[in-house]
């Protein structure tokens, strides 16, 4: 394939982040013999030998004009996404497109997306994202600094991506932020050194003391940087033994600040400078984007402790890679420098997660490698999603299943959504922002009602489905299945089973389980307590074994399942993208429950009020409580005391990160406790229950403080509020947990797998 790739940055010298990830992405096109003319549109100055080393990398380098001082926001405070897209490089380039066949042109940057226009429908165009510029005003202001370089809103940045067939994200999370924005298909492609050493350097002699930092003077680097030495003791840190060495411009940070400093200036190569380090320090906070630094850093084989911030995109495990910001990394280098067993943790931990993610980012390359690989990337499954809940308002741990499943799910289908319930103006913006760009939302009654349907006389229908037959939705979903054809269907919870009859539906229909509903019911029974749905075991697996494709929420009901239906369950657990470790050495004050007003978390709650939260009479301890739960607890709370009710929460993420301790004290109930998963994700140190882990496996020891009883609830409790140390170990126990059984990497790896499927349908359908 022949490419253009259009840039505002030049691809050398690779001295910057952004250079970095041209140059690497743009050898591995080469790699895969593709031919790259490269039009740089010079907003940058580049000196006389390194346009001749871009000249040398590329099969040829234009150079087009560009003139900064003529850039303006036309949009007010903002940017129009055209704002910097000039005269002379559009008359240049509609020159270039008539003169000249590409296969493709990559433009760096949505700012110069307006270049995609002057090409042909035929040509594919890719945009390389490098960043979510809409909003990124608000976020530097957050961190104190003043905006700058390209800024505008989600309507101008989704308007620029719509320009694209692929959008190119450099990591995770921003592929989910862009994907809300834009109907263009888009993907992650991270970013890794070409070519990477083959062995990890060490510096001359070894040792523990030298800790380092590179990067720029930019005022993002320099405040992160400052803020980290201001936490340090930096007299603790020359009697340990400790030097920070800190090259590049970023050096500046230590004005004023006295103590074993090294400011090393202007770094060349960073091969040496890493060399010379026995560890790498990244504090950056705040910002989007994927943060070269730290990855150059691993890629160097130096070992690495950073802020959730620094590392975002590369899917740590080890809470040495998740510090809350700059401040809260401070303690790990200390540790660092005291600790032998620390020091091998780290080194481990920073090889396995290099690895790791240069495999993954590997397989991203991969969409590049050939115009198959492209059309199939291009080429996504559409899937349609059926359901009876307003997940879009993340209330409950079902919400919050779906939506996670649906964002993840994103990058390799298109999902539709059909809702059985009446949606106002606000809800379907709502829902469809959680399908994306590229998704669609429909109502049930968006369909005309119906008379009688042709299966409530017919014998397929039986038992537990009649008794949840709805004429209105079976007759929607036909109707929908009509005009709407799909490659899958997605049925949420078995009480939506009878639709499997509906006609049109493809060969490819899953039931997403949330819980073995006639285990879930047995479970209630123990207790004397009726669930709501009333099916046997042997019914279930019955209506089950009609479905392709079964989805498990947890290990031991995926378990249950692949036994009782071989090759047909897929074990899809819900994940959580990349969060900060929480901060466990902090004292703790704010004991913290969250939970819908289902009967599970009211009796639970009920008897931790009753029978635990009493003991700690006098402790300075306050209960926070969030969500429906607390509909029904007014008299309860008031007479244990030191309880605050928060009710439904705006910021659950707020609410949970001004914890300090977590509860799940449930006895009953089934499926997975989306609450407990939160915790162990944030490294939120908690108290549960058997109950609370149930499916949780291949548990971190120490990871969660279990009680079988009242007594061992209230010993556990009160060995978190007063022992930090224990309450550190379980912290961190808790984030490695979580993050290797619940990451959006596990959950990924299921929906790729489904999207592998419905293509597989489809070609068949299309041979028979």
């Amino acid at each position: 394939m022949r490419f253009l790739v259009i840039s505002p940055t030049p691809s050398h010298p690779a001295n910057a982040g952004n250079r970095q990830r041209i140059q690497a992405l743009l050898r591995g096109l080469r790699r895969f013999g593709h031919g790259i003319d490269f039009c740089f549109i010079a907003r940058e100055a580049v000196a006389e030998e390194d346009l001749a080393a871009m000249r040398g990398a590329w099969d040829e380098v234009i150079l087009l004009p560009h003139d900064r001082a003529a850039e303006r926001r036309s949009l007010g405070e903002v940017y129009g996404i055209d704002d910097w897209f000039q005269p002379p490089a559009a008359a240049a380039l509609a020159q270039l497109a008539a003169e000249r066949h590409y296969d493709a042109v990559l433009v760096e940057y949505v700012f110069l997306s307006k270049a995609l226009e002057y090409f042909p429908e035929t040509t594919l165009k890719i945009i390389d994202s490098h960043d979510v510029f809409s909003g990124r005003q608000e976020r530097l202001r957050a961190l104190g600094l003043p905006p700058a370089f390209f800024y505008t809103t989600p309507a101008e940045e989704g308007h620029g991506l719509d320009r694209a067939d692929l959008v190119l994200a450099i990591q995770d999370e921003e592929r989910a932020q862009l994907e809300e924005i834009t109907r263009a298909a888009v993907v992650t492609l991270g970013f890794v050194p070409d070519p990477l050493p083959d062995a990890a350097p060490r510096r001359e002699g070894g040792g523990s003391g030298v800790a380092g930092y590179l990067g720029s003077a930019n005022p993002i680097n320099q405040a992160a940087l400052k803020a980290f030495l201001q936490a340090l003791d930096l007299d603790a840190v020359a009697r340990e033994g400790g030097r920070i060495r800190i090259g590049g411009g970023a050096g500046q940070a230590t004005a004023g600040l006295e103590g074993p400093l090294e400011v090393a200036g202007p770094v060349a190569e960073a091969a040496p400078f890493y060399a010379g380090l026995d560890l790498a320090l990244n504090p950056h906070q705040g910002g989007t984007g994927l943060k070269i630094k730290s990855v150059e850093a691993l890629a160097h084989g130096c070992p690495l402790i950073g802020t959730a911030d620094a590392l975002l995109g590369l899917e740590p495990e080890e809470p040495f890679h998740a510090a809350a910001d700059a401040a809260a990394l401070a303690p790990a280098l200390h540790r660092f420098l005291a600790e032998p067993a620390f020091r091998e943790r780290v080194a481990e931990g920073s090889r396995r997660l290099f690895h790791r993610y240069a495999a993954t980012v590997e397989r991203q390359m991969g969409i590049l490698r050939s115009p198959a690989a492209l059309r199939l990337a291009l080429d996504r499954p559409r899937v349609l999603l059926v359901t009876d809940l307003p997940f879009w308002e993340e209330k409950l741990g079902n919400h919050a299943r779906i939506c996670e499943m649906l964002r993840v799910g994103r990058e390799w289908l298109d999902f539709d959504l059909l809702v059985l319930r009446s949606l106002s103006p606000a809800e379907r913006a709502a829902a469809r922002r959680v399908v994306g760009g590229r998704g669609r939302v429909f109502s049930f009654r968006d369909y005309a009602l119906p008379g009688v349907a042709w299966i409530e006389s017919s014998p397929l229908l039986k038992g537990f489905e009649r008794r949840h037959f709805a004429r209105v939705f079976f007759a929607a979903l036909e109707a929908h299945l009509a005009a709407h054809p799909c490659e899958a269907v997605i049925l949420e919870y078995i009480r939506l089973s009878y639709l499997r009859h509906a006609r049109g539906l493809p060969r490819l229909t899953v039931l997403d389980t949330h819980d073995v509903m006639s285990l879930r019911a047995e479970n209630f029974a123990h207790f004397g307590l009726d669930h709501h749905l009333q099916i046997s075991v042997q019914e279930e697996l019955a209506i089950m074994d009609s479905f392709a494709l079964v989805l498990a929420i947890q290990a031991a009901e995926h378990r249950f399942l692949a036994d009782a239906l071989p090759g047909r369950a897929l074990y899809l657990p819900h994940s959580l993208p990349h969060r900060c470790r929480h901060d466990a050495g902090r004292p703790a004050r704010r004991v913290a429950f969250v939970g819908g007003d289902s009967p599970m978390n009211r009796d639970g709650l009920r008897w931790f009020l009753e029978q635990v939260w009493p003991c700690f009479h006098g402790h300075e301890a306050e209960l926070h409580v969030a969500g429906g739960v607390c509909a029904s607890l007014g008299a309860a709370a008031a007479t244990a005391g030191r309880v605050v009710l928060h009710g439904a929460v705006a910021d659950l993420d707020g609410f949970l990160d001004a914890a300090d301790i977590g509860i799940n004290p449930v006895f009953y109930g089934g499926g997975l406790k989306i609450k407990t998963v939160e915790y162990l994700c944030r490294g939120l140190p908690a108290v549960v229950t058997q109950e609370a882990v149930h499916g949780i496996e291949g548990g971190e020891p120490g990871a969660y403080r279990l009680a079988h009883s009242r007594r061992d609830f209230v010993a556990e409790l009160h060995l978190l509020l007063t022992d930090t140390t224990v309450r550190q170990q379980c912290s961190e126990a808790a984030y490695r947990l979580g993050r290797r059984q619940f990451s959006r990497a596990v959950s990924g790896q299921a929906l790729r797998s489904l999207a592998d499927l419905a293509r597989a349908e489809r070609r068949e359908a299309a041979a028979a």
